[in-house]
């Protein structure tokens, strides 16, 4: 007995598979998506560390409050930079502040510390 596939049934295996399709084509984009986020947060947060090691190294003399804002490039893109410095409540201590924010997507990375600087060294 040679028995056919009738046309609904074709019609409903090809809606099936092209749906199944279109659910891992929008799966791949997510993850696309995902994964370009992810690139700019880290290249954000490597900035960052960079710019508190940068910070963190000054002499003691060389410490002074501030309160700047720059645009940097990297290969992710556009990150806004902002960094604060800034006395604490006794001349010996500081708060210093990174703050990156990669503009095409992912999060704010702030990275804050206290550093102890004795002013009165030489």
């Amino acid at each position: 007995m040679n028995r056919a596939f009738s046309l609904i049934e074709v019609l409903v295996s090809l809606t099936i598979a092209s749906m199944s399709i279109a659910a891992l084509a929008h799966s791949a984009s997510s993850i696309l998506q995902a994964r370009r986020a992810s690139d700019r947060q880290q290249a954000a947060t490597l900035f960052a560390e960079r710019r508190l090691e940068e910070l963190l190294a000054l002499a003691s003399e060389e410490l002074a409050a501030r309160d700047e804002r720059e645009t940097a490039f990297d290969a992710t893109g556009e990150l806004a930079v902002h960094t604060v410095i800034e006395p604490g409540p006794n001349d010996s201590l500081w708060h210093v502040s990174v703050s990156v924010d990669p503009s095409l997507g992912g999060g704010v990375v702030r990275l804050h510390t206290l550093v102890y600087r004795d002013r009165r060294s030489p």
